[in-house]
């Protein structure tokens, strides 16, 4: 067992078993729809590395933190989830360089007034699969059911899954130097292909805390190919995510989290090696 799962493991002993207080278990049969919508707010971390140039993304300004739309439709049934996921990036600066610099081909001096921007937006899907369930009666699809099993208080319930998914995104630079009038602009896509394991954590909470009815907690971590889909090379990966969910009714949630999404996003015209990272705050609506 991972030791990350350990903390939780420890929590769900914690309670006392009470099969009076578990709800009736769901029909895995069952198809689940939820929707998931979220103000994430990251910043652009890294380098440019276009030919020889490797410029900080802070030299052209594009370094704040952007509020950005990001959501996620998935269908559930049983242990298998299936989402389709997307996200749109924005930032963009303005003022007088402070160091000089090259990029794109184009030469910044040190004072010259420059104006930038930059978008990235990713479209996918994701699928995954919980393989073992330590706190269910069957603990992995595979074994038998436990008979001497019993409902855990409080329905908890850990759940630790396998991931897989495909993404399309694709970045836009444009940069001008506005004291000589010259001006450039990039843009690549590329398809990126993650695989990787996470695990939830949940539990009911109303008896003890009654605005809240159940707490889930989970992470999950996947890591895999960037394959441009123009000219470019092969390179690599990641993406973290970790969430808290607040479930003040059935069907309704308060999402809190963090994600970062990154790698070597090597295209033809531009290069970007580093990756978007922030908190996220939504709601999750279930179906």
């Amino acid at each position: 067992m991972p030791a990350t799962l350990a903390p939780a493991l420890l929590v769900a002993s914690a309670f006392a078993a009470n099969p009076a207080a578990v709800p009736p278990t769901p029909d895995p049969s069952e198809f689940r729809l939820s929707l998931a919508l979220e103000a994430w707010f990251p910043r652009l971390e890294g380098n440019f590395t276009d030919g020889p140039a490797k410029v900080d993304v802070r030299a052209p300004d594009l370094h704040d933190s952007e509020p950005t739309f990001s959501g996620a439709l998935a269908l559930t049934r049983d242990r298998l989830r299936v989402e389709v996921r997307g996200f749109s990036f924005s930032t963009d600066g303005d003022g007088a360089a402070g160091d000089s610099f090259t990029l794109g081909g184009l030469p910044i001096a040190a004072g010259d007034t420059i104006d930038t921007s930059f978008s990235w937006w990713s479209a996918g899907t994701q699928v995954s699969y919980d393989f073992f369930r330590p706190l269910a009666e069957q603990r992995t699809p595979w074994s038998e059911p436990r008979s001497d099993w019993t409902p855990p208080a409080n329905a908890a319930d850990l759940s630790v899954f396998a991931l897989a998914c495909a993404d399309i995104a694709g970045i836009e630079r444009t940069l001008a130097n506005r004291t000589t009038g010259l001006a450039t602009d990039a843009r690549e896509t590329f398809a990126v292909l993650n695989a990787g394991i996470g695990f939830r954590f949940a539990f009911n909470t109303k008896e003890w805390f009654p605005v809240v009815r159940r707490v889930d907690l989970g992470a999950a971590v996947a890591a895999g190919a960037i394959i441009p889909v123009a000219g470019g090379d092969f390179d690599i990966g990641a993406r973290i995510e970790a969430d808290i969910k607040a479930w003040f009714c059935d069907s309704g949630a308060v999402t809190f989290g963090y994600r970062y999404l990154g790698g070597t996003y090597d295209g033809e015209d531009m290069t970007l090696e580093g990756s978007l990272q922030g908190l996220r705050l939504g709601v999750e609506f279930r179906f």
